[in-house]
Order: structure tokens, then C-alpha cells, then sequence
């Protein structure tokens, strides 16, 4: 089965998991990455009280703020012209660590750009090749394309192995987000103090309540997924573990996000970047006043959000291999 031409992986879980990609995927690592190992690196750490939430973040000085948005929003302009223009360090442009206690975690990977996108820096470190073939790379990778590739999924069609081949052409332009703002600094673990939720609308402003910025963020994790097989692996996974990685993932964000503040930022024109620094100010600012009681955030572990070990679902956390899955591109 994994000497085919396609999309192809088998999944093992055991004490540890084991993928066993088609050789076709080594030629795409792009696709390998996003499409095969991040929907497991999603479930894993949920499993070990952690969860990837859809959402950019900087931190200044201590302090952590998360910008969230659905898919092709703007969030990764927001964010680099966030570290362009002020000295705030890097902690993630896509997907951020959060721990149930509102500590976040570094995730540093490649940024997904755009022709857009590098216009919005001052000093990109990209060479004469990159430039040129950025504005291509741009337009296949671009929301519209996306869209496309989603739309083919009604069809029947073998569209993870039709990605594979398309992203094997012609790669993704992602850089390390030092090569798009040199200088920048991957911060250390931080308190998430603020989440901004960004949106293309009539420009506006609001404080969201808790309850509103958890459902938000939420849509907006499950907006980062679902190109095929990604419901096919969640589906192994979650019935392999046991415990309901849903409600834990949630309780882990809502641990999170409990006691932070919370905002909708409307704009016709995208000019977040240029309104964001204002409001980190201001939480700052709230804070040196009325301080967070780091005693109040929520301890959970994900033992006691989930009634389970925190490793698999065969009640011990150890042994071979419990489940095995085929992950394949339909036929």
C-alpha cells in the first residue's frame, strides 16, 4: 500500500506513535508536515495537557498576547508588522501552545507568505531567486487557491495526493520569521495577558466576555483544519485515546483565556498592526494597576480534565502498539 504513487501513511499508536509515510511524501515535506504530522502533534498534546490554538502571538516583556482570525484574515501581515515595528519578541504566527494555567509556549515554525506579505516588512532577507518566484508561489498558495483545493474535495477526487504533487512543483514560500524581520527574537514562556480577535468588517471595537472569546478561538482552531486526510486521522486518534480530547481541549483553552482580557478588532481598511500596540499598552497599563492573581488561574492537569493517565487510552500509558490506522487519499 505505501509503495503507491499517492498520499499514504499508516499510523501506529503505542507508547510512542509511529507514522510511516509514502515516498511520495518525502519529497514534499511540506505537505508531510501540515497535512500528516501537525493533526497529530494537535491530538498528542491535548493528550499531555496542552493545546495548539489557532492564533499568532508576541509577547512584551512577560507579557503574551495572542492574535486570532479565521484562515486568510490577515493575521500573518498583523503579525509581522507587529515585530517590523516595535521591539516585541516571536512566539508563533499560526498556531500558539497554550497550558491550561495561561502560560504560552514557543512554536516557532516556517511563515506561510505572499508577495502582499513581504511588502509589509522593511528588510526581508530574501534573495533575487525568492523574490522572483514569489508572486507564482503566491498565486497558487493564495486564499483563493486554497479555496479551490477545498472545493475539489466534493469531488471525489484524490486531492491529498493532487497537493502532494501540486506543492512538490511548486513549494510554499515559507521563511523563518528571521528572515523576514532580522533581529527578531524567539521569546521564552509567557503569561498569556490579552487575545485580540481580528476580522475583515466594518470598522469597530468591542471587549468580548470569556464565554465569547473562548467559542471564537474555537471556530477558529477547527477553521486551521480539515483538508483531507485530516478527519481521517482525527478520527483514529480520538477513538484511540479513550478520553474525550474534545472536552479536554476545550478546558484547556478556557483555562487559558480564564481572567484575560479579550477583543474584537472590525476593519475595512487591515490596519491592526497599527492599533494593536494601543491596546497591549493599555492591558499592561490595567495590570500594573490591578494586578492578575496568578493563584486564581485555573491548575488543571489534563488527569483531571479528562479522567484519564495522559498518555493513551489503554488504561496504562505503556505497551505496544494499541491501534493501527491506514491513512490514504481516495481512489
Amino acid at each position: 500500500k505505501l509503495g503507491n504513487l499517492g498520499f499514504a501513511a499508516d499510523i501506529a499508536i503505542g507508547e510512542r506513535i509511529e507514522v510511516l509515510a509514502a515516498p511520495l511524501l518525502r519529497h514534499s515535506p511540506h505537505v508531510l508536515y501540515t497535512n500528516l504530522v501537525e493533526p497529530i502533534l494537535r491530538w498528542s498534546f491535548v493528550a499531555r495537557g496542552y493545546a495548539l490554538a489557532h492564533g499568532a502571538c508576541v509577547v512584551e516583556g512577560d507579557d503574551a498576547f495572542m492574535i486570532t482570525a479565521r484562515t486568510d484574515t490577515g493575521k500573518t501581515t498583523t503579525m509581522l508588522k507587529l515585530l517590523d515595528a516595535k521591539p516585541y519578541d516571536f512566539v508563533a504566527d499560526d498556531l500558539t501552545i497554550v497550558c491550561p494555567d495561561g502560560r504560552v509556549l514557543p512554536y516557532p515554525k516556517p511563515l506561510t507568505i505572499s508577495n502582499h506579505t513581504l511588502h509589509a516588512v522593511n528588510t526581508p532577507l530574501l534573495n533575487r531567486r525568492e523574490r522572483t518566484t514569489l508572486p507564482l508561489q503566491s498565486r497558487v498558495h493564495s486564499r483563493s487557491g486554497r479555496r479551490f483545493a477545498f472545493l475539489l474535495t466534493r469531488t471525489g477526487l484524490p486531492v491529498a495526493t493532487i497537493n502532494t504533487l501540486m506543492q512538490l512543483v511548486i513549494p510554499p514560500p515559507k521563511y523563518p520569521v528571521q528572515r523576514l524581520v532580522p533581529g527578531v527574537r524567539t521569546a521564552q514562556p509567557a503569561r498569556l495577558m490579552a487575545l485580540f480577535v481580528i476580522q475583515r468588517s466594518r470598522d469597530g471595537f468591542e471587549w468580548l466576555a470569556e464565554d465569547e472569546a473562548l467559542e471564537i478561538l474555537l471556530g477558529n482552531c477547527e477553521d486551521a483544519y480539515g483538508f483531507p486526510p485530516y478527519h481521517s486521522i482525527e478520527d483514529f486518534l480520538l477513538s484511540s485515546n479513550g478520553d474525550n480530547l474534545r472536552a479536554v481541549e476545550r478546558q484547556i483553552i478556557a483555562g487559558a483565556l480564564e481572567g484575560r482580557r479579550a477583543a474584537l478588532l472590525s476593519s475595512t481598511t487591515l490596519d491592526w498592526a497599527t492599533r494593536i500596540p494601543g491596546l497591549i499598552e493599555q492591558v499592561q497599563a490595567d495590570l500594573r494597576v490591578a494586578p492578575v492573581d496568578e493563584n486564581s488561574w485555573s491548575r488543571a492537569t489534563v488527569t483531571e480534565l479528562s479522567g484519564g493517565n495522559g498518555h493513551n487510552g489503554n488504561g496504562d500509558g505503556h505497551g505496544g502498539v494499541t491501534s493501527i490506522v491506514p491513512v490514504e487519499a481516495p481512489e
